[in-house]
C-alpha cells in the first residue's frame, strides 16, 4: 500500500495535467476575435486640398499629431482633411481621397492600413519635380523605414528613415536620387506602424505642369493587370491628336526579365509593336513608349514577365478643358469589397477573361441598386452621383479593376484593392501548461 499510494497519487496528477490541457485546446481553438484594421489616409500638404469618402456620418476617426488618441464621429460623409492625416476605422469599407491643388492637378488613391512592403512606380527628381514621399507612422511608439530607390542607371544607396510616433514626415525624391529622370522607390517598414504614400508634382519656372498621387504596389510579380488608363485626345486645329503614354519597368532582381505587353480595349486586344518578348535589364529603371492606335477611350494592360518587376503607365490627360498627367498603377485581383464614393462619381474599368460582376450601389437617401456587369477582356461602369458607396458582391476569378475621376481640376486614379482586411487573432485564454515546465 505505501508503493500504491505516491503511484496513484502521481497518476491523478498525470492525468488531471492532460485533462486540463486537452479541455483548454479545446476550448482555446474555438475562441477567435475578428476586426477590420483601422485604415490611414495620407496627410494634405501645404496649398493642397484633401477630401475623404466616408461610408458613414458615424465614421470614427482621429487625426495623427495630435495629443488625443480618441476615435470621434466624423459627422459627415465627406471629411474634408487639414494637415495632419486621418486615422479612420473604417470596418472594412475602403475611403477613396480626393485631393487636389485647385485649378493646377488632382489626383486620387485609397486609405490603407499598415503596410510593410510598398513599391512606389512613377515621379522624377529632376529639375521640374516636386515629387515626395509622405510617410505616416500611426503607432505610439517610433517606427524606422527603409527607402530603396532605383533610376535609369541602376540601384541607390538604401535611405533608413526614423519616424516619431503618432506622426508623419515629407521626403523629396530630389534629396534621394538628386537628378534622376526615371524612380522607383520600395518603402520597407522594418518596425513600427507606417503607411506611406507619394505625389508626382511638376512645373517649369512659374509654369505648373501638372501632378499626381501614385498609387503603391504591395510586390514585384510576374503578372501585373492595370486595368485603367485613360486614352484622351486634343483639339489641335481641325485635327484631333491623341496624348502620349509611357510605360515604367523595373526588374529589381538579378535576373533580365522578357515581357510581353497586351493592351486590352474596347476595339480589341494586341500587343503593340516591339513589346512582344522585350528586355528589361535588371536593377535599371526603362521606359517604353506606348501609344496604341486607338479612340479616345479607355484601355488596360497585361505584362507578362519570366521574372518578378513592377510596372505603371504614365498618361498626358485632358479633362473638362483642364491638361494633367496620371499614374495608371497594377492592381490586385478582384475580391468582395466595400468602397466609400461620398461627393465623387468614378467611372470603374473592369479587365479580365469573362467579366461578371454584381455592384451593390448604396445611396445617400437610404435606396439600394445592384448593377450586373458583363464583358470580355474589358468592361465598363459610372457611378452615379448620390451614391455614398458601392459593394463588390459577386466577382468572376481573374479580374482585375481600377476607377478613374475626372474634374475641373484634373484626373485621378485609384485601383479596386481593400484598404484593410479582415483579420482573426485568437483570443487569449488562460493554459495550464503555463504552470509547468
Amino acid at each position: 500500500m505505501r508503493v500504491q499510494r505516491p503511484t496513484f497519487i502521481a497518476i491523478s496528477a498525470i492525468a488531471a495535467v492532460i485533462v486540463a490541457n486537452g479541455i483548454n485546446v479545446g476550448l482555446s481553438s474555438s475562441q477567435f476575435s475578428t476586426n477590420f484594421p483601422a485604415v490611414v489616409c495620407p496627410p494634405t500638404p501645404a496649398n493642397l486640398t484633401t477630401a475623404i469618402s466616408l461610408p458613414s456620418n458615424k465614421t470614427q476617426l482621429r487625426l495623427a499629431g495630435t495629443k488625443s488618441l480618441s476615435f470621434i464621429p466624423s459627422q459627415t460623409l465627406r471629411y474634408l482633411q487639414a494637415k495632419a492625416p486621418a486615422i479612420v476605422e473604417s470596418q472594412g469599407a475602403t475611403p477613396i481621397v480626393w485631393q487636389i491643388r485647385k485649378g493646377v492637378w488632382a489626383g486620387a488613391t485609397i486609405c490603407s492600413s499598415l503596410q510593410s512592403e510598398q513599391w512606389f512606380v512613377g515621379g522624377a527628381a529632376d529639375v521640374t519635380s516636386k515629387s515626395r514621399i509622405l510617410l505616416v507612422n500611426s503607432g505610439l511608439s517610433s517606427a524606422v523605414v527603409d527607402l530603396l530607390v532605383w533610376n535609369e542607371i541602376g540601384a541607390q544607396p538604401t535611405k533608413p528613415v526614423t519616424v516619431k510616433a503618432n506622426s508623419s514626415i515629407e521626403i523629396s525624391l530630389v534629396s534621394l536620387t538628386p537628378g534622376s529622370r526615371e524612380v522607383v522607390v520600395q518603402a520597407l517598414t522594418r518596425s513600427g506602424r507606417v503607411t506611406s504614400y507619394m505625389i508626382d508634382e511638376r512645373g517649369r519656372g512659374l509654369k505648373a505642369l501638372g501632378g499626381d498621387i501614385i498609387n503603391f504596389a504591395s510586390h514585384a510579380q510576374k503578372d501585373i493587370y492595370i486595368p485603367a488608363i485613360p486614352h484622351t485626345a486634343r483639339k489641335v486645329g481641325s485635327k484631333s491628336v491623341e496624348l502620349p503614354h509611357s510605360l515604367r519597368i523595373l526588374a529589381p532582381g538579378e535576373l533580365d526579365a522578357h515581357i510581353t505587353v497586351k493592351v486590352l480595349s474596347t476595339d480589341g486586344s494586341f500587343i503593340p509593336s516591339g513589346l512582344e518578348n522585350k528586355i528589361v535589364k535588371a536593377g535599371s529603371v526603362i521606359t517604353l513608349e506606348l501609344n496604341p492606335n486607338l479612340p479616345a477611350s479607355k484601355f488596360g494592360l497585361h505584362i507578362a514577365s519570366d521574372e518578378p518587376i513592377v510596372a505603371s503607365v504614365l498618361s498626358a490627360t485632358i479633362a473638362e478643358n483642364k491638361t494633367d498627367f496620371i499614374w495608371s498603377t497594377a492592381a490586385p485581383e478582384l475580391t468582395e469589397v466595400t468602397f466609400a464614393t461620398s461627393g465623387v462619381s468614378p467611372q470603374l474599368i473592369f479587365i479580365g477573361t469573362a467579366i461578371e460582376i454584381d455592384l451593390e450601389l448604396f445611396f445617400g437617401n437610404g435606396k439600394r441598386k445592384v448593377i450586373s456587369i458583363k464583358g470580355d477582356e474589358i468592361a465598363t461602369a459610372q457611378i452615379p452621383e448620390g451614391v455614398r458607396s458601392f459593394k463588390l458582391i459577386k466577382v468572376s476569378k481573374g479580374t482585375y479593376g481600377a476607377g478613374l475621376i475626372a474634374t475641373k481640376s484634373g484626373y485621378g486614379y485609384f485601383p479596386l484593392a481593400p484598404g484593410s482586411v479582415l483579420t482573426k487573432s485568437s483570443v487569449p485564454l488562460s493554459n495550464i501548461r503555463v504552470l509547468t515546465p
